[in-house]
């Protein structure tokens, strides 16, 4: 049953079925689903991966692309007290937030939602974080990551600010950056002397974790 829930949940959101979604997700909160909650979140996280090329494409409309988040945040709601009921004992903390003058969160509440799951402490600086912000969480906090999520083209000049905010206050070093949205890549993130890009949530827990191994 675990791989046809798992489709379920995906195309669910994909056909913008509200109800359809939320009675997948509750099948994980039932135990019926007969897979982890992780999968769950990758289902998800695949689905919003499509949604977003939709609406890069013209495919799809302001309309549509909010209303997908509104079902994968119902979704996500249900699945995070599963998801923070298996954590472990902390992996290490990171810092999150989106760049100043973005107000995009989706895609970063995913991460975090994921992370807490695979054990890591979380602080989560919000959206439109400005540069001193970033900064002052990591001397603050002193995480072993910090992530960064930027959806706008027009906001991605920040990320590169924070960066170099770190450097001139002596924290680059002890801190591992990774970056993530729609409007970064992988060359974007090897510019601005970020330790890595993340396409998506998981892949991003799973680059953290290697950091975490090495």
């Amino acid at each position: 049953m675990s791989t046809e829930v798992l489709e379920r949940l995906s195309k669910t959101l994909l056909d913008l079925d509200m109800d359809g979604a939320i009675e997948a997700a509750r099948l994980f909160v039932d135990g019926q689903a007969g897979a982890e909650v992780q999968d769950a979140v990758s289902a998800v996280s695949d689905g919003l991966q499509v949604v977003g090329k939709r609406f890069q494409e013209g495919e799809w409309f302001l309309a549509e692309l909010i209303y997908a988040g509104e079902i994968a945040r119902e979704v996500m709601s249900l699945l995070s007290p599963l998801m923070e009921a298996g954590a472990s004992d902390s992996s290490g903390t990171v810092v999150v937030g989106t760049v100043a003058g973005d107000l995009h969160d989706l895609g970063k509440n995913i991460f975090i939602n994921y992370a807490r799951s695979a054990g890591f402490r979380v602080i989560d600086l919000g959206v439109d974080v400005p540069v001193q912000r970033f900064a002052d969480a990591v001397k603050e906090s002193r995480p072993a990551t910090l992530g960064m999520s930027c959806l706008l083209t027009a906001t991605s000049s920040e990320v590169g600010k924070v960066i170099q905010e770190l450097a001139k206050r002596g924290l680059r070093d002890g801190v591992k950056v990774i970056i993530g949205g729609a409007a970064l890549t992988e060359q974007f993130a090897t510019d601005v002397a970020a330790d890595a890009f993340a396409p998506d949530a998981i892949t991003g827990i799973d680059i953290i974790r290697n950091w975490g191994n090495s």
